[in-house]
């Protein structure tokens, strides 16, 4: 259990913002808790995002499209070791 003490002010605020949306002092506080925690959430791992678009460890297949497959080549020709 949880009690807080409010200002004037913010509790006249939450009041009328409660008779507005038709819902008690407890829900409205719950349910801003709830928004604001979960800004705190983890963020997802970059390499979990992307994984299934990462290079698998297998030379890349030329592009079919010309414009891409030109791209490739050049690319290509300009890092490949030698």
């Amino acid at each position: 259990m949880l009690t807080v003490r409010l200002d004037e002010t913010t509790e006249q605020r939450l009041l009328e913002a409660c008779r507005q949306l038709g819902c008690s002092k407890s829900e409205a506080v719950k349910q801003s808790l709830a928004v604001w925690l979960e800004r705190f959430q983890p963020l997802p791992d970059p390499y979990e995002l992307g994984k299934d678009l990462f290079d698998a460890g297998e030379a890349a297949e030329p592009p079919t499209d010309p414009q891409r497959l030109a791209i490739w080549n050049y690319l290509h020709d300009k890092y490949r070791t030698r």
